[in-house]
């Protein structure tokens, strides 16, 4: 078996999971994991105080994704709120140099009055002219004029009640060969229902590069069907070579007993098996099936379906037919004996 190496940060894709819309990627990640926990009560008993068994319980997944490059989704998940955009009203600073008269004009149109920060620190209230403000005592100087406007911008509410959003979350990674320079597999891992924690940290520093982060649990999902159970995530290995992974099949059944001279049929089934924890695989329509030898005349073999049968004219003898099952191109072989008495 080759040596196989996860050694990279996995890509986020995050979709919502009502319309499977996608949300947003994260390519810049810097860190992703993926954690698995159970909790456990020991039953104990006895001479000794012995550990009869252990019931395992509260099973876990949980998610951190920190982003190096900074977005506005990051926040507005976090939240459980959307951007908005629209007309808002915001605060704008402008660096300006007064006349002789110690006039001035800001760049964009107020809403209220203009604080203005002169050069010795202290600041003069105005009531704008439009643009125009007029202060006094600061001829030819440079001054920082401060004021709220409206402008078209994106905006998200940070509620005091909403809950974060739950998002469908899906991690791709590369798993390479030892010398990391051949992608072997990509590891897909869907969370379909990932409930994000909310915790929202943005530290802003004079010497690095703010990042955001997501973290969150993954959430019961109801399974399909009345054996998968419930489930929390998904993990699919996905080749880059398609390959044979099986190690030998198995054609079911492998004996098949019909009468002669009477309007016969029978499905064979093939499962593909790799062992150990790895469970079969139905391979029947990637199989080819064919009479082996002469024998057998009046039975119709459907060649990539499984299905045998035989006409209503047929006048098959009391004999031991056998079909050869391959998968593919002759690399696994099976057979199945039909025994017409």
């Amino acid at each position: 078996m080759a040596i196989e190496e996860l050694v990279s940060v996995a890509d986020a894709i995050l979709r919502d999971p009502a319309t499977g819309n996608t949300i947003m990627m994260g390519t810049a990640n810097i860190n992703s994991a993926f954690k698995l926990t159970m909790a456990n009560t020991d039953v104990r008993g006895g001479i000794g105080n012995q550990l009869i068994y252990s019931y395992y319980h509260t099973r876990e997944l949980t998610i951190d994704i920190e982003q190096a490059s900074f977005g506005e989704q990051f926040i507005a998940l976090n939240v459980g709120s959307n951007v908005l955009t629209d007309a808002y009203t915001v605060t704008q600073t402008d660096c300006l140099t007064t006349s002789a008269s110690s006039a001035a004009q800001i760049t964009l149109t107020p809403i209220g009055s203009v604080d203005v920060i002169l050069a010795d620190g202290s600041i003069q209230t105005v009531t704008p002219s439009t643009k125009d403000i007029q202060l006094s005592g600061c001829p030819s100087q440079q001054v920082t004029a401060i004021y709220k406007t409206s402008k078209t911008a994106d905006q998200i509410v940070i509620g005091a009640l909403t809950p974060p959003s739950i998002v469908d979350l899906t991690l791709i990674a590369e798993i390479r060969d030892q010398s990391r320079s051949t992608v072997l597999k990509y590891l897909q891992i869907n969370v379909p229902s990932f409930q994000i924690a909310g915790n929202y940290d943005l530290s802003m520093t004079a010497n690095g590069v703010s990042t955001e982060k997501l973290s969150g649990k993954a959430l019961s999902v109801a399974a399909t069907d009345c054996v998968s159970g419930n489930y929390y995530a998904k993990v699919t290995y996905i080749p880059v070579v398609a390959t044979s992974a099986y190690t030998s099949i198995a054609a079911l059944p492998s004996t098949i007993e019909w009468t002669k001279s009477t309007v016969q049929n029978s499905n064979i089934t093939v499962l593909g098996i790799r062992g150990g924890v790895y469970g079969n695989t139905n391979i029947t329509t990637d199989c080819t099936f064919a009479r082996s030898g002469s024998s057998g005349s009046g039975i119709v073999v459907g060649t990539t379906t499984g299905t045998l049968y035989t006409s209503a004219s047929s006048t098959t003898i009391a004999q031991a037919i056998t079909i050869d099952v391959t998968y593919p191109s002759g690399s696994l072989v099976d057979h199945v004996t039909i025994n017409v008495t």
